[in-house]
């Protein structure tokens, strides 16, 4: 539409100057030939600086998708060398769902909620899980793994 005004404006322009046509009017046709182009200009700018800004977005959408798929397979290693090592401890299967729970941060009374047992059978599959890793308590074994990731 800019393309329309900008060329009926020349041509009114170059015409009112070939007829004589008063300077007013023809200061008039400059101003919104002026104008016309200034937005041409501007609009182009604003049009490449959001396609930049899309490729940009394209670029940052991928290299999230990369970082989490990396971040997924990272955890997925995790937990795999942490189910190892409660192999090599010789966790029992309730010993190993109560030792994650553990490492997730959950109270004894809502491991025994999520596990639907008693806190006092939790808190004896806790001392064995501390006897068999050789650490004092949850906080010692939640150093324990978590050492491996500051190493």
């Amino acid at each position: 539409m800019l393309f329309s005004v900008i060329s009926i404006n020349t041509s009114d322009f170059i015409k009112d100057i070939m007829e004589g046509d008063e300077w007013f009017h023809i200061i008039l046709e400059i101003i919104t030939v002026g104008l016309s182009i200034g937005g041409v200009v501007m609009l182009t700018r604003m049009i490449n600086h959001r396609t930049h800004i899309d490729e940009h977005l394209q670029q940052v959408e991928s290299d999230l998708s990369l970082t989490h798929n990396k971040l997924q397979e990272i955890g997925r290693e995790y937990s795999k060398h942490i189910q190892e090592q409660f192999l090599s401890w010789g966790f029992t299967k309730s010993e190993k769902d109560v030792a994650l729970l553990i490492l997730k941060g959950l109270s004894f009374n809502e491991i025994a909620n999520a596990r639907q047992t008693k806190e006092k059978t939790v808190r004896q599959q806790a001392s064995s899980i501390y006897t068999k890793s050789g650490v004092s308590g949850r906080h010692e074994l939640a150093a324990w793994f978590l050492e491996d990731l500051l190493v």
